[in-house]
C-alpha cells in the first residue's frame, strides 16, 4: 500500500493519523456517501439496506448479513465528526463498554472497525420498538406491564454495573421492548467505568445525558457520577411508565435541571391511585435527591420491586 503523506506539507502520515503531527493540517477523508462506504468496507457478505435513524454522533443503517440469514443495525460516526479526537475517543469507548458486557437484556455489539475516515460497529438487529415509541402510541403502561419491563432494566444494569460500567444515559429511546416481551438496553455512548485510574473524558460542568432522566449530580455537572446515577434514572422510566410523563418536566433544559436538583417528587399515588404502595416505595427511594438516600445497589430495588 502507498505510504500516507500529508497534502499540505508531504509529511508521512501514519495509517491512523487524523492529523499532521508537523503542520497540523487534516488528513484528506473519503467524501462518498457513509452508505457507499460502508457496503464497500463490509463486502460483499453483507448489504447495506437503508438508514434506521441517527443522532449527533452517529448514523445506524439496517444491514443484511447474507452468509447468516440475520439482520444487523450498524451505528457509523458521522463523516463531520471523524476528525475530532474526543469524539473519536467517545466512540471508541462506547465500543469497549459494549463489547464487554454479555447479558440476555443489552444488546451486544457482534463487531466493529476503526479506519482513517470510517469508524462503526455492528449489533444484532432487535425486533421490537423502544420504550418511548410504546409510550407515544398508549400513554401509561399497565402496572404488571411496569414492573416486568422495570425488573429487566434492572437486571441489565445490575450487570453492567458489576462489570464496573455506568450507563449515564437510561431512559425510554434507550430501552427496546422486543416482540417476545424481552426488554434490552442499547447506547453506552456516554458510559463511564466506574474505577478512576483510566480517566475520564469529560470535565466538571458539561451536560452528558438527557435532561428529564438525568440525576440531580448529573444535573449539577459533578464528577461524583457512580452507579446510582443508573438508580434515579431507572426510576424517572418507571414513574414516566406508570403515569405517561417524567416527573421533572419545564420550558427550558435549565429549569428541568433545576427541578431534578430543588423540587419534590410528585406524588405518585396522587397521579396514578391504584398504583401499589410497595411500587411507589421503590421508585421514591430510586429517586432520592441525595445519593446516599438511593437504593445501594440496583440489585435491592428489582428484589423489593
Amino acid at each position: 500500500m502507498t505510504p500516507r503523506t500529508c497534502t499540505k506539507c508531504g509529511e508521512p502520515l501514519g495509517p491512523g493519523a487524523r492529523f499532521c503531527i508537523e503542520c497540523g493540517e487534516a488528513a484528506e477523508i473519503d467524501k462518498r456517501p457513509v452508505s457507499v462506504r460502508l457496503q464497500e468496507d463490509l463486502g460483499a457478505d453483507y448489504e447495506v439496506l437503508g438508514e434506521l435513524g441517527r443522532g449527533g454522533f452517529a448514523v445506524v443503517f439496517l444491514v443484511a448479513d447474507r452468509a447468516r440469514g440475520k439482520h444487523l443495525a450498524v451505528k457509523v460516526m458521522r463523516q463531520e465528526l471523524i476528525l475530532s479526537k474526543s469524539i473519536v475517543q467517545r466512540f471508541r469507548r462506547e465500543i469497549s463498554y459494549a463489547s464487554k458486557l454479555n447479558h440476555p437484556n443489552i444488546v451486544p455489539v457482534a463487531f466493529s472497525t476503526e479506519r482513517i475516515d470510517l469508524v462503526y460497529y455492528a449489533m444484532p438487529r432487535v425486533q421490537g420498538s423502544p420504550l418511548n415509541k410504546h409510550l407515544e402510541k398508549n400513554g401509561a403502561l399497565q402496572i404488571e406491564a411496569t414492573k416486568k419491563i422495570l425488573i429487566q432494566l434492572a437486571a441489565a444494569l445490575a450487570y453492567a454495573h458489576e462489570h464496573e460500567v455506568v450507563h449515564r444515559d437510561v431512559k425510554p429511546s434507550n430501552t427496546i421492548i422486543g416482540q417476545d416481551g424481552m426488554v434490552q438496553i442499547l447506547d453506552f455512548g456516554v458510559a463511564r467505568g466506574l474505577t478512576r485510574d483510566g480517566g475520564s473524558l469529560t470535565a466538571s460542568g458539561e451536560l452528558i445525558g438527557s435532561p428529564e432522566y438525568m440525576s440531580p449530580e448529573q444535573a449539577a455537572g459533578s464528577l461524583d457520577i457512580d452507579h446510582r446515577t443508573d438508580i434515579y434514572s431507572w426510576g424517572i422510566v418507571g414513574f414516566e411508565m406508570l403515569t405517561g410523563k417524567p416527573p421533572f418536566l419545564g420550558a427550558t433544559i435549565t429549569e428541568v435541571l433545576h427541578k431534578h436538583m430543588t423540587a419534590p417528587l410528585p406524588d405518585l399515588r396522587q397521579l396514578r391511585p391504584e398504583t401499589p404502595q410497595s411500587v411507589v416505595d421503590v421508585l421514591t427511594k430510586a429517586l432520592a435527591k441525595d445519593q446516599g438516600r438511593r437504593w445501594g445497589n440496583i440489585r435491592e430495588a428489582m428484589r423489593a420491586l
